[in-house]
């Protein structure tokens, strides 16, 4: 996220486009894509909240991404235990979760969203938290099936939104 927010302003330096420094990202989606994405925003040291309707899929999520985190300390901090206990913890208290998308996007320097890949569910999300979110907030969108030219239609006023497309499994 940190290298993301770097290319983004180095290349369009020229434009008129403002240097924005993304710390709170709220992600939209608890499935395996978005805890792998806010696995990875939390790592980099941004304050995450992952968003879905299900506390038990949230729950599910936390759970896979202190597990993932294991995984990587046990290849990162083999020779360090408690470094890697130490990572594990601050990595985790950089993610909250959410039942309430509306309070949860409030904060958000990017609000990334992760779910099923259907058109009209995606615009009716973002027109939703459009209304919510403060001006500066970048909306994303990630997806791998829907083309680019078709990725939810901004709402009035929107000039920009950021399409990604991240691998499976995303950490």
């Amino acid at each position: 996220m940190a290298f993301f927010t770097h290319q983004i302003s180095r290349a369009f330096s020229s434009s008129i486009v403002k240097n924005t420094v993304i710390k709170n990202v709220t992600i939209i989606g608890g499935g395996q894509m978005g805890a792998g994405i806010a696995q990875v925003a939390a790592s980099t040291g941004h304050t995450v909240t992952l968003v879905d309707t299900s506390e038990d899929i949230l729950k599910k999520s936390r759970k896979g991404i202190e597990g993932s985190l294991k995984r990587v300390v046990k290849k990162k901090f083999a020779d360090k235990p408690e470094a890697g206990e130490e990572f594990i913890q601050k990595v985790m208290q950089n993610v909250s979760i959410s039942t309430d998308a509306g309070a949860s996007v409030q904060t958000a320097d990017l609000l990334l969203e992760a779910i099923v890949e259907n058109l009209k569910v995606k615009q009716d999300l973002f027109g939703q938290l459009d209304k919510l979110a403060p001006a500066n907030t970048i909306f994303a969108s990630n997806t791998s099936s829907l083309p680019s030219q078709t990725s939810p239609a901004p709402p009035t006023g929107w000039t920009d939104l950021v399409a990604f497309t991240f691998l499976t499994p995303s950490p």
